[in-house]
């Protein structure tokens, strides 16, 4: 039976930390693990795979991370945490995921100008991770809460009801 893994990005703070509760919380009730990963968007194509990308992690990003790690270990939660490059944050967390091995996935992408472009991203990052057979959790997290998350919900969420 192959391992099943949960992947919290992290984005804004105050988004991870609530992600990161509820997907915990879905990882005890399921027995999985849980990956916390950081993406860094490069400025410049040339910078990508190179130390001078990972050098843009800032003492608070780094702090951050920390914060976030002590979370999962107040939960008793196996975790690793990832730091990777990207120059497309859709395609970061759809590579991260896949690298990963991901099924389920919170993702929060930055507010955007335009809406249009908004909606655009979001519907291709939630085509992109169901071609690989992903799920998306975006905005809508309380839907998940693991107190009313019944048997069937679970199921199309593609984890095992193991006890």
């Amino acid at each position: 039976m192959t391992e099943q893994i949960i992947m919290v990005q992290v984005s804004d703070p105050e988004w991870t930390a609530g992600a990161l509760h509820l997907a915990c919380r879905l990882a005890q009730r399921h027995d999985a693990q849980l990956a916390l990963v950081h993406l860094i968007p490069v400025q410049h194509l040339g910078w990508l795979g190179t130390d001078f990308a990972y050098s843009l992690v800032t003492p608070q990003t780094q702090r951050q991370l920390h914060k976030f790690e002590l979370t999962l270990e107040d939960y008793g939660m196996i975790s690793a945490t990832y730091v990777m490059q990207c120059i497309s944050l859709t395609q970061g967390i759809v590579q991260a995921a896949e690298l990963i091995g991901a099924q389920i996935v919170f993702a929060h992408l930055p507010k955007s100008f335009l809406p249009y472009w908004a909606k655009f991203e979001w519907n291709s990052l939630r085509r992109r991770l169901a071609r690989q057979h992903r799920t998306l959790m975006e905005q809508d997290m309380a839907l998940l809460d693991a107190r009313t998350m019944g048997q069937s919900e679970a199921v199309e969420l593609g984890l095992s009801l193991r006890h």
